[in-house]
């Protein structure tokens, strides 16, 4: 049984994510059509092997260009799934970008509206049979309990050739989910700021794209009960608990097809990443190295996806109107 004793605390909602590049519109709606192309990317993580009930995601994300009037948008949906611990979370929303050139480049604008639904396994507490813990515990719930919530989330995003920025902020609206009479769960707002440049090398096979994420979580103070809770327990929470982090990556591409980087997430952990392109077909892999307490407790993350892209073609007479810049 885990003893916590919090003020006000909100916990990290969104998934780690190391390959965050690949999957911008998870975060940020105004990327959806940004590419020029029909994309759609699933991607798997695994976090902290070794760790019971660790957290295990799962995101698909999907977008196009559309011509409307004479005009481009972009549409787009977002699907994630996690599991952690006894809590379970998933979310389904989709996306409208409303898109403009500005200064030679493409700016976008976006908003995700969608439905969050989160429940939590009571069946499965297990509560130790000695006079320090009681077994009717109002408070824990005793059986499966869930609730939803309606969720909002705003981004712009601007490309320029090789040159992209991207701000969103996630939870617009910070919902809050009941999951029954005393069990209230609440989402946090989270802001995200993405960079990235792709910088043509001496070599013209060679070229490198380094990105820069920051992630900032509103959350209040947390309180902690040593006496109450493991060692493995506390690291977790708090490398869960953490109200803002960086996230910086930069990747070597050869011939535009093969790649190999590395990341790094401040106060957390570091990463290789590896990855091909095969025509419409990307596939990439990332292992995270723990820098933080929870090494103590785990050998690292494993991270998959695989995205597809197809060019879109607004003539009817074959030539591509829509000139894709590729900039991921």
């Amino acid at each position: 049984m885990v003893a916590l004793y919090f003020c006000e605390t909100k916990a990290q909602f969104d998934a780690q994510l190391t390959n965050y590049w690949a999957a911008i519109g998870y975060f940020n709606p105004a990327y959806a059509g940004q590419s020029g192309k029909l994309e759609a990317t699933a991607l798997t993580r695994m976090q902290w092997l070794g760790i019971k009930n660790a957290p295990q995601s799962t995101i698909v994300t999907a977008s196009l260009p559309y011509q409307l009037l004479g005009k481009t948008h972009g549409f787009g949906g977002s699907m994630y799934n996690d599991r952690a611990g006894l809590f379970s979370v998933s979310m389904f929303a989709g996306q409208y970008a409303w898109k403009k050139k500005i200064f030679k480049g493409d700016f976008s604008a976006g908003l995700q509206v969608g439905m969050i639904n989160q429940s939590f396994d009571g069946t499965k507490i297990e509560i130790p049979e000695d006079d320090y813990h009681d077994q009717s515990d109002p408070a824990l719930p005793a059986s499966m309990v869930e609730g939803k919530s309606i969720d909002a989330s705003l981004g712009v995003f601007y490309s320029k050739k090789k040159w992209y920025a991207g701000l969103s902020v996630a939870h617009l609206l910070a919902p809050e989910i009941n999951l029954n009479e005393t069990n209230i769960y609440e989402i946090p707002r989270t802001y995200y700021f993405l960079n990235g440049y792709n910088i043509p090398l001496s070599n013209p096979l060679l070229e490198l794209r380094p990105v820069l994420l920051v992630k900032t979580m509103e959350m209040s103070a947390v309180y902690l009960d040593d006496d109450s809770i493991s060692k493995v327990e506390t690291n977790v929470l708090k490398a869960m608990l953490r109200n803002s982090q960086i996230d910086v990556s930069v990747r070597m591409y050869y011939y535009d097809k093969f790649w190999g980087g590395l990341t790094w997430r401040n106060g957390d952990a570091v990463g290789l990443m590896l990855g091909m392109q095969f025509k419409m077909l990307e596939i990439g892999y990332a292992y995270d190295f723990p820098i933080s307490v929870v090494k103590r407790e785990t050998t690292g993350s494993h991270e998959l996806f695989l995205r597809y892209s197809m060019d879109i073609n607004f003539k009817k007479k074959g030539k591509d109107k829509h000139k894709s810049v590729r900039f991921l």
